[in-house]
């Protein structure tokens, strides 16, 4: 089951979400970057608003990769009660140590490691945040003006993203400029989550305010969770029939995701 995530930047984007009923509340604030950090006091809010009604998961801000200033923003974001701390992985400065010195800290954190698909990291990701006890891995775009997480990887790559992080254990989500277009293609491929920010605001600007109206056609595409008769699936749309079948092709594990995999 796929889990719709909504990326909101306060209160009231976030009551406006859950009245929709995204799966995942989402904190962010879009004008500062990919992953850019509400302030803490507005964790605090939305954490007190939703009571428990929903996880609320929050990012760290897009951080260099300092292993001090990481470690320290990871505790920090946890220590305000979230269910999920997001952390984006960037190529520059020392990306592994600061993922190291994670251990200890990562698991107690539910912490969720944010890949970029247009500055990958040169390591095998996915296995560190295994290895480091984090709760999952997500991939996203950096550069929200250079097109949409498809447009840097292909659907056989992804396929290989999701597989590889299920296979160590780890939830994995898919986000990055995500349309409403992409989200059958992408369910075929059976993420834990598909994660949303400009989809959802008044004429897809991201940094503009959500829309309940394009929050309810977003969530009318990804089927609610708690059915328990889960009823027939639909089949697979084309692309993500070949993207399966280009799979099965290809060498088993691919450490890094490049575009060039795709």
């Amino acid at each position: 089951m796929t889990l719709f995530l909504a990326s909101v930047r306060d209160r009231l984007e976030a009551q406006i979400a859950l009245a929709v009923g995204a799966d995942i509340i989402d904190l962010k604030e879009p004008a500062r970057g990919a992953l850019g950090a509400v302030d803490h006091a507005t964790i605090r809010t939305v954490l007190r608003d939703i009571a428990g009604r929903a996880p609320v998961s929050a990012t760290v801000g897009d951080l260099p990769m300092r292993p001090k200033t990481v470690r320290e923003s990871v505790s920090q974001v946890a220590g305000l009660g979230v269910d999920y701390v997001k952390l984006g992985i960037e190529p520059d400065g020392d990306p592994q140590g600061c993922l190291e010195g994670l251990r200890g800290v990562a698991a107690g954190a539910r912490l969720i490691l944010v890949l970029f698909a247009d500055r990958l990291p040169d390591f095998d990701a996915v296995a560190t945040a295994s290895r480091i006890g984090a709760a999952g891995v997500m991939l996203d775009t950096a550069g929200k003006g250079s097109g949409s997480l498809l447009d840097h990887l292909g659907l056989a790559a992804l396929f290989r993203f999701v597989t590889a992080a299920k296979a160590h254990g780890l939830t994995v989500g898919l986000a990055g400029s995500l349309r409403q277009e992409h989200v059958p293609a992408l369910l075929g491929l059976a993420p834990d989550i598909l994660g949303f920010r400009g989809a959802l605001c008044r004429g897809q600007a991201r940094e503009g305010t959500l829309d309940p109206a394009a929050c309810r056609e977003v969530r009318a595409l990804i089927r609610a969770p708690d059915r328990l008769d889960p009823g027939p699936r639909a089949p697979l749309p084309n692309a993500a029939v070949q993207a399966l079948c280009e799979s099965m092709i290809l060498e088993k594990w691919v450490p890094v995701f490049r575009k060039d995999h795709a």
